[in-house]
């Protein structure tokens, strides 16, 4: 399998979705997550993926480049599915194969969670595509700070997500190599049954393992040779809430507003 695009990776453009606040956009993420999980019913699912498209649109990053990046992600949404199909049995049987039987429940759940997780696959993809690491990090710097009076080391947590986020992407790229090298070297990666597949891909992920720690082990002398000792830094970038972002924040409590709207007065879906 290629990966050539990952969560972590940055996309450069011009749009409003880069522009804002990276605070306000990793508290959007969270509000979104809820929101998610506070949609009970396909309406309310098909208003946040309606507004997630659009939200894709603006921010101007190409679709086949979304699209990379949520790759890796899907065969995740197998799980749910499957799952929800095998296991869930009650209202009108629609299929039975020996002891399976496939319901209509159990058909509306499989799809009501896999958009589910759809939706908050995509929208992390996006967050990451639309925001470079160093943003994100003085984002979670300035968000934790407060924390810092009980103890709470907010900058070292913030600077440890921001260099795992950077390494994503890199791991990535040497993963590819390590397994270019050995099908060049003739080994049978991606043939045979199931188990052949998995001791072929072994020596890859062992190799993959020893350069990780080969990677950090440069990353911590870089940085020890800078003398870094966890001090906060400065910024030449000051973060500052400007309109953009408060009408950002209005719109998701309007989303907000109707969701709870439709789960508890309206009697749509499951």
């Amino acid at each position: 399998m290629s990966l050539r695009v990952v969560i972590g990776q940055y996309y450069p453009a011009d749009s409003v979705v880069h522009r804002l606040d990276p605070r306000i956009k990793l508290t959007l993420l969270l509000a979104w997550f809820a929101l998610a999980f506070v949609a009970d019913s396909l309406a309310g699912l098909g208003l946040l993926l309606a507004l997630l498209f659009v939200t894709m649109l603006a921010s101007r990053i190409p679709a086949r480049v979304q699209l990379k990046a949520l790759a890796p992600l899907l065969f995740l949404l197998l799980f749910p599915l499957i799952f929800n199909i095998l296991f869930i049995t009650t209202g009108d049987v629609l299929a039975s194969v020996g002891p399976l039987t496939i319901s209509s429940d159990g058909v509306y759940r499989a799809i009501f969670m896999t958009l589910r997780l759809l939706l908050l696959f995509s929208t992390a993809v996006l967050l990451t595509l639309s925001t470079s690491a160093i943003a994100l990090c003085d984002a979670l710097a300035s968000m934790l700070a407060p924390f810092r009076r009980f103890g709470l080391p907010a900058f070292e947590i913030a600077m440890m997500a921001a260099i795992a986020m950077r390494f994503l992407p890199v791991l990535t790229q040497t993963y590819e190599h390590i397994r270019r090298a050995h099908l060049a070297r003739g080994s049978k990666l991606g043939q045979g049954a199931p188990l052949a597949r998995l001791r072929a891909l072994a020596p890859v992920l062992v190799a993959l393992l020893a350069q990780s720690f080969r990677m950090a082990e440069e990353l911590a002398n870089a940085m020890e040779s800078r003398c870094y000792n966890g001090a906060e830094r400065t910024h030449y970038h000051v973060l500052a809430i400007r309109r953009r972002d408060v009408i950002s924040l209005i719109i998701m409590l309007i989303i907000l507003g109707i969701l709870v709207a439709l789960r508890f007065y309206v009697n749509v879906g499951y």
